[in-house]
This record gives C-alpha cells, sequence and structure tokens, in this order.
C-alpha cells in the first residue's frame, strides 16, 4: 500500500491528564515536561524536553499523528529511538526494544511503530516521548488524548 505525505500539521489538544489510554502508549506519565524539583535530590532542578511514560511489558508504541519517519537513531549502549516529521513538528520516540518502520515509511495516525524496552534488571518499561516544533520543544502532553 502507498501512503501519501500528511495532510496538514498537526494542532495540540487543549488539555490531557496524567493517565494515557490507546494513544501512543499505555501507561502512566512518571517524568513530566519541563523544569522540576528532581526526585531524590530535592535542591537540584532538572529540565525536561519531553515526557516519560511508564508502560507494560513489550507494550506497543503508536505514533501521535500521521508523519514520515525521518530517523531511526541507533547509539552505542543504547535503544532506538524513532523521529517522525508532522510537517513542522517532529515527535521522537525514545527507549524501543522493537521498531517495525523504516526510514522515509509514511504512517497513519496511531499506527504501531515498535515495543517499548523493559530492563531485565529493574522490570522499568518506559517510554521517552518528546516533541519539537522547529526544533524547540513542546509539552506532549497536548497532543495526547484519552480515547
Amino acid at each position: 500500500m502507498i501512503r501519501r505525505p500528511p495532510r496538514s500539521t498537526p494542532k495540540p489538544s487543549s488539555a490531557a491528564s496524567d493517565v494515557y489510554k490507546r494513544q501512543v502508549i499505555q501507561g502512566v506519565v512518571i517524568q513530566k515536561y519541563g523544569t522540576q524539583t528532581h526526585p531524590i535530590v530535592k535542591t537540584t532542578k532538572i529540565k525536561s524536553t519531553g515526557i516519560t511514560i511508564a508502560s507494560i511489558n513489550n507494550a506497543k508504541v503508536r505514533t501521535v499523528f500521521e508523519g514520515q519517519v525521518m530517523s531511526i537513531l541507533s547509539f552505542k549502549n543504547s535503544n532506538p529511538t524513532v523521529l517522525v516529521k508532522h510537517g513542522n513538528y517532529i515527535t521522537a520516540y525514545k527507549n524501543l526494544s522493537k521498531v517495525y518502520v523504516k526510514k522515509g515509511q509514511y504512517l497513519n495516525s496511531k499506527e504501531t511503530i515498535g515495543e517499548v524496552f523493559t530492563n531485565s534488571q529493574t522490570g522499568r518499561t518506559a517510554l521517552q516521548f518528546s516533541i519539537f516544533n522547529a526544533m524547540k520543544p513542546e509539552n506532549p502532553s497536548f497532543w495526547l488524548y484519552n480515547k
């Protein structure tokens, strides 16, 4: 099946809760976007350019909007990251164990792109999800939905 490029640029929703079902990944946000107090060292601030969503083992990861796979990044001692271009926006899906897409592939909204990695030592399964508009990070929570 031949896929066409995205028809429009996505627009964020007006609000989002901390529990997300059936969109990028089913799970709970465990790290929010923006500057926040470090969870252990309370005198330290951290700046997050995305969100981290805890999920279940082998959870499927889906695109938040239609777009084209821009790149699949793989670094030594790191899990793959898929970058998807949506007009002026780029979404990043980091910490995958399996990748189902290829560079240049056109994707529909909510299309499965891979599976999130589960750390066998800690049992932690978490996706790092970010959105950039013209290379500037935006709050990804506004792009997620509960249906």
